[in-house]
């Protein structure tokens, strides 16, 4: 194992950790929006973000072509959002959920394994930044799933009036809903972006395939930012909308990478 993958296993213990200390707080019912659990997601960004520069000098290149890479850049991209929303919205949980998806991508990425990257000529920026930027708007997307899935446990709670320890402890339903509209909207900006590099690089679509499926995202996530904006759909539907439509652009790195 190279130093990069034992700062990523690192990294994917230290969430482990996150989502137990975050469990045991619940159940001892003495949550409280402690240090302890913002410290452990720092400390796995930090280990995360060593990862990524040390991987991205073993294939000379941004790490951000391979399958395995391409989850670790988006698991990355979902925790640098996680401080940025955690904080604006005061989701206080929002690392408990986090946590475990991060946890899954790293694993999912050791699975499929760190081969070493082919031989490439001078390094595009513009191409690179393409990229990227439409990988950290599938983690805004990842992100909005996530806050999706907070929204239908509280609503589920609410209905059956279990007025417990974790209802306590998450955000008024209202804010949730609003957060995930954001990290819609958000995500579609910088996809949107991504896609208008694409066509300044003049990146062929018949021959790009993960332009292909960036357009057929950009689609999916355009309607729903507009029957979210037009308020066509009600809180629990944008929830559910936010949640399912993940699958799209998850199961695309598949189909792309593998193509």
């Amino acid at each position: 194992m190279t130093t990069s993958q034992q700062l990523l296993a690192a990294a994917t213990l230290i969430f482990v950790g996150a989502v137990v200390q975050a469990l045991l707080a619940l159940k001892s019912g003495s949550w409280k929006q402690t240090r302890g659990q913002f410290m452990l997601m720092t400390l796995g960004f930090l280990l995360q973000t060593g990862f990524i520069y040390l991987r991205g000098q073993e294939v000379r290149q941004c790490p951000i072509r391979s399958l395995a890479d391409i989850l670790v850049f988006i698991a990355w991209s979902v925790v640098m959002l996680y401080f940025l929303v955690g904080s604006a919205y005061r989701l206080s949980l929002l690392g408990l959920f986090t946590a475990p998806l991060v946890t899954i991508m790293h694993a999912m990425a050791f699975l499929n394994g760190f081969a070493p990257y082919p031989p490439k000529g001078p390094v595009n920026a513009l191409v690179e930044l393409h990229i990227a930027l439409a990988l950290i708007s599938y983690a805004s997307f990842a992100l909005a799933c996530i806050t999706g899935v907070m929204y239908l446990i509280q609503e589920r709670m609410l209905k059956l009036h279990q007025i417990g320890g974790l209802f306590y402890q998450l955000p008024p339903i209202q804010g949730l809903s609003q957060a995930i509209q954001r990290l819609v909207r958000f995500g579609l900006l910088l996809l949107s972006i991504a896609l208008a590099i694409s066509f300044a690089l003049h990146l062929p679509m018949t021959k790009t395939g993960h332009v292909v499926f960036a357009w057929i995202v950009w689609g999916l996530y355009a309607v729903i930012a507009f029957l979210m904006w037009r308020h066509f759909t009600s809180p629990r539907r944008t929830a559910w909308l936010a949640v399912v439509g993940f699958i799209l652009p998850f199961i695309s790195l598949w189909i792309v990478t593998h193509a």
